[in-house]
């Protein structure tokens, strides 16, 4: 199996009691059926203690009971108390995994961090230089998939292209986004088309040619729109739609946010999700998920002190581990007339004027 992934992922390892926003406090860790079995036959006290503190949620999962928004495992010296007495491969799937994640394709998989976890987010934000992709051979199993594995083949090389963009620095983080944007239209059209050598053929440099005429109430409207949809949302915060709001007031003419960490923002979605559309077809949502997340956290950082990688771990816990805000962004794009690319294309532009 070839396996690709970005580069700061063989950095990671968890920091356990030194995090600073723990994965054991806010969400319900569901239990995965072969660990669920390890535990009703776990013949000790201690298996005893875990058994009497699962329960199974509205959905039919079986989880851990939590205890005021925290793991009941959770110590309060921030470290695991199922570690500490069974070990690492003792844990459910869930917590061995995170914050890694897995997109597979067959024979081909792909890897990374998700943003949610805050050292994770600092590896993704931590150097000045493009984040580059590593491939190698792995012993994993191949993952039975049904996607189309052409347009499959024909999406790394479009997601190459749509990368170098975004990691062009002769251009502001925003004329960069607009060219990303402008891109996968016109890929998405090919991919209509099914003519998927066109897709993989197109130059990049037309894309930064290409201006916008910035209307102020067009922009307003359009994030007006956009946030009505984050404020239809449930959180883990209870202070996070007030977070929302003042982000959507926010007034972006003294926000100094560093292109750099813009950059390494958008590639983590577009690596994390673009690919994705070998599934479905639908590029265009990707990339347009991928580019108003980063408006929202670009916003979001301009208040208080400005901290993105914060800003962009917090939106990450919110958004990306809740199955109901993703699908209720996801239906907003590609329902939702605010979420056009001219719309958030002329969001961006708000910058450059």
């Amino acid at each position: 199996m070839k396996l690709t992934f970005p580069d700061y992922c063989k950095k990671f390892t968890c920091i356990a009691d030194k995090c600073t926003d723990t994965c054991c406090n806010g969400w319900d860790v569901v239990i995965d059926g072969e660990s669920l079995e390890y535990y009703r036959n776990l013949s000790t006290d201690y298996g005893k203690k875990i058994r009497s503190l699962i329960t199974v949620d509205e959905d039919g999962d079986s989880i851990f009971v939590s205890e005021k928004g925290r793991c009941p495992f959770l110590l309060d010296n921030g470290l695991c108390d199922m570690y500490i007495n069974l070990g690492h491969s003792c844990l459910s799937r869930t917590c061995r995994i995170f914050p890694r994640f897995t997109n597979s394709f067959g024979f081909r998989a792909e890897k990374g961090l998700f943003l949610s976890c805050p050292e994770a987010a600092r590896l993704i934000f931590e150097s000045r230089e493009p984040v580059t992709f590593i491939t190698e051979d792995a012993q994993d199993d191949m993952v039975p998939a049904d996607f189309d594995n052409e347009l499959y083949f024909t999406l790394l090389d479009v997601r190459k292209t749509a990368i170098n963009i975004l990691q062009n620095r002769k251009f502001s983080a925003a004329e960069r986004l607009c060219a990303f944007l402008r891109h996968s239209e016109l890929v998405q059209e090919f991919i209509n088309l099914f003519e998927y050598e066109g897709a993989e053929n197109i130059c990049a440099d037309i894309f930064f040619e290409k201006k916008t005429e910035y209307s102020s109430a067009r922009a307003k409207r359009a994030l007006k729109g956009i946030f009505k949809f984050f404020g239809s949302m449930e959180f883990i915060n209870s202070d996070y739609p007030s977070v929302l709001s003042a982000a959507e007031a926010a007034h972006m003419q003294g926000f100094t946010a560093d292109d750099i960490l813009i950059e390494h923002l958008a590639v983590y979605f577009v690596h994390r999700y673009f690919i994705t559309a070998a599934y479905d077809g639908r590029l265009l949502e990707k990339a347009i998920f991928a580019v108003v997340c980063t408006i929202v956290i670009m916003r979001i950082s301009a208040l208080g002190n400005g901290d993105f990688q914060t800003a962009a771990q917090k939106f990450s816990k919110e958004i990306e581990h809740s199955a109901l805000n993703m699908e209720i962004l996801v239906k907003a794009i590609g329902k939702s007339r605010c979420f056009s690319t001219e719309n958030i294309i002329n969001i961006l532009s708000e910058k450059e004027k």
